[in-house]
């Protein structure tokens, strides 16, 4: 005895299994995930994080690292020099700079900020880097937090911190 009752069932779950797979292709794709719900049979949708793929294998060399934290700390120090110097010539206050941008700057600020650019620029090629080397290795610093970590600690080394 064969009973056809079946049939629906089986079909039903073959359609949910392809839609399961076809969506959870989509998702490995495109970054979103879809989920079940365990408190309805119903699908979510969430962006999925994966470290691999945020985050780009870190090719910054201890000596590089080095050199880069040495022209980043002149740098921080040349910028808070210019930083007071603006603000002593400028009434007490200091504009809203973007970085090395000297749009809509005039005067004594731009001159002061303009010589801050080119001492960062020197500090930079100090150290042996091209600009694109140096803004690459900030990019990244941004995105892998082992990057961060090692900058930290050679930060607090060049600066002698506990």
């Amino acid at each position: 005895m064969h009973s056809y009752c079946f049939q629906p069932s089986l079909n039903r779950i073959f359609s949910q299994s392809l839609i399961v797979g076809v969506l959870a292709a989509i998702g490995l794709l495109s970054g979103i995930a879809p989920e079940l719900s365990q408190d309805s049979h119903t699908f979510i949708f969430s962006s999925s994080a994966y470290a691999q793929a945020t985050f780009k294998k870190t090719n910054v060399d201890d000596a590089e690292l080095t050199r880069f934290v040495r022209a980043s700390i002149r740098i921080e120090k040349a910028r808070q020099q210019a930083y007071e110097e603006i603000k002593k010539n400028n009434r007490g206050t200091v504009p809203e700079i973007p970085d090395c941008s000297l749009q809509g700057l005039s005067g004594v600020v731009r001159d002061i900020w303009e010589n801050c650019c080119k001492q960062s620029e020197g500090f930079i090629r100090a150290e042996g880097f091209s600009n694109k080397r140096y803004n690459e290795i900030l990019r990244m610093r941004q995105q892998d937090p082992n990057l961060e970590k090692r900058i930290q600690q050679e930060r607090d080394r060049q600066l002698n911190l506990p």
